[in-house]
């Protein structure tokens, strides 16, 4: 025994006397030209301890991490060179030394992991591994996904093993979603996970892929085409009617403020007072659904709206966070939360008939009427994009990296006009209709040439302009608002 422990000691002795004489600076070139030699060696990141990777005599390359936990002495395989990369490598390495760090042993966790797969596992066991892959990934929806997992799959079905789900188990769930739920978007974004966390299995070698369960599913429902726009009257009606539904300033604040900047409900539910340049009058967007860098042009509403909400919070953390608790000053407590993705949907659908308005809405159709808006104003769906963030997909977008940050304030600051003539009318039998909105906010000669602001006209050969000119009628000028009267 007293021989065994000295071998051990050392081997540890020699493993890091090797690793003084044998660190380099890894990178992606000196990893790529290590050659084998007569026998395996290992390699040490100069700087990291214990972080390293050893070349055999074949010339296989293996990442690994040597640790010491307790007086247990561990050898941890992190993967194979090139199939894991050495920033790929350097992450897995940081998550099992915060793991030692904390007294859990990364190599007895691993093997856990390989006995479990060698197991059959039940749907349950199947949605964690989806999830903490996903999650490790830097997939943005997976918290979605396991919301949605765990709230219509995982109590009917967890506790059974993977390979025994039939397509019948899985549209029972379909069908009662659809038909006792009246959810059928519920039914088809299941759909979606589920398929997704059997094609997971099968990527994972425990099932072949064509006994997914999903493959012989058809739900048949058709998508509903999504485009509600609100006429001049019904932004009218909405501007006012708004303001007589029972909610929270901020929410109130926050529904107009998305009609002003053509913002998400997501990305205003997240606004932060550090993400705004009151100077420049600019929102920048940290994080966006495409991932691509958007700035938003504050208009002159959107600033007043800014100015109003800012005693709620007090002008720190999120523009439009609440925690429901506010102090005799108005300010709200404690740390702000955003507002749930129902706050701003649900005082709409709920008390919709104070709006007078014939036809439902939603918060995003708010998004969909400002753009609908500039593009009828200017006749140019290429601005329109500009100011969604919507992505061209085509290689000139990855040429092209102007903000168009003048197009966007032109686009923004007309859009302000015509919101403010809309909502400054008297009555909803005065409210302009779009023709009137297109000759009063842009002069005749610019229709179709650009927007521009007198201290912006120095710049006007730098500036976009339409290359094919569009005249057209909106849906909404065509009918009068029946309410209206």
């Amino acid at each position: 025994m007293l021989h065994e422990n000295s071998h051990k000691n050392s081997k540890s002795a020699v493993q890091f006397a090797n690793q003084k004489d044998n660190s380099i600076k890894f990178t992606d070139v000196s990893i790529r030209h290590l050659k084998p030699k007569t026998r395996r060696i290992d390699y040490w990141y100069k700087g990291l301890s214990g972080f390293g990777i050893r070349v055999s005599k074949k010339g296989t390359k293996t990442w690994f991490y040597y640790y010491r936990i307790g007086k247990t002495q561990r050898r941890l395989n992190l993967g194979k060179y090139p199939q894991l990369s050495l920033s790929d490598a350097l992450v897995l390495y940081n998550d099992a030394r915060s793991k030692v760090e904390q007294d859990i042993d990364p190599f007895l966790e691993q093997k856990n992991a390989e006995k479990q797969f060698d197991e059959e596992l039940t749907v349950t066991q199947l949605v964690e591994l989806y999830l903490e892959h996903s999650k490790k990934s830097g997939k943005k929806s997976y918290k979605v996904e396991e919301k949605c997992l765990k709230k219509d799959l995982l109590p009917h079905l967890g506790k059974r093993k993977i390979t025994t789900i039939e397509p019948k188990d899985l549209a029972k769930i379909f069908n009662e979603i659809i038909t006792k739920r009246e959810a059928p978007s519920s039914a088809t974004h299941l759909y979606s996970y589920i398929r997704r966390i059997f094609n997971f299995a099968s990527d994972m070698g425990l099932m072949r892929r064509r006994d997914n369960p999903c493959l012989d599913i058809k739900l048949n429902i058709k998508k509903k085409k999504r485009n509600r726009h609100l006429t001049p009257q019904e932004i009218y009606l909405f501007w006012y009617g708004v303001d007589k539904i029972k909610m929270t300033s901020v929410v109130r604040y926050a529904l107009k403020f998305m009609l002003l900047t053509l913002a998400r409900g997501g990305e205003v539910r997240q606004m932060k007072w550090s993400d705004i340049d009151f100077n420049e009058r600019i929102w920048t967007l940290p994080k966006t659904k495409n991932g691509h860098l958007h700035r938003i042009y504050l208009n002159d509403k959107a600033i007043n709206i800014l100015q109003e909400v800012r005693k709620y919070s007090d002008g720190k953390g999120l523009v439009f966070g609440s925690t429901g608790q506010f102090s005799k000053c108005g300010i709200i407590k404690n740390n702000l939360k955003p507002l749930h993705n129902r706050t701003l949907c649900q005082p709409i659908k709920r008390h919709f008939n104070v709006f007078k308005i014939n036809k439902p809405f939603t918060p995003h159709d708010l998004r969909r009427t400002g753009a609908t808006i500039v593009a009828g104003l200017f006749g140019r769906q290429d601005l329109v994009k500009m100011c969604l963030n919507h992505v061209r997909n085509d290689i000139t977008d990855v040429y092209d990296q102007y903000t168009y940050d003048v197009e966007k304030k032109n686009a923004m600051n007309a859009l302000n006009k015509a919101i403010s003539l809309i909502i400054d009318s008297p009555n909803i039998e005065s409210v302009p209709t779009f023709d009137v909105l297109r000759q009063k906010v842009l002069p005749k000669n610019t229709m179709f040439n650009g927007y521009e602001s007198n201290e912006q006209s120095m710049n006007k050969d730098f500036q976009a302009i339409a290359s094919r000119p569009v005249s057209y009628r909106l849906s909404f000028d065509l009918k009068p608002l029946s309410s209206a009267t």
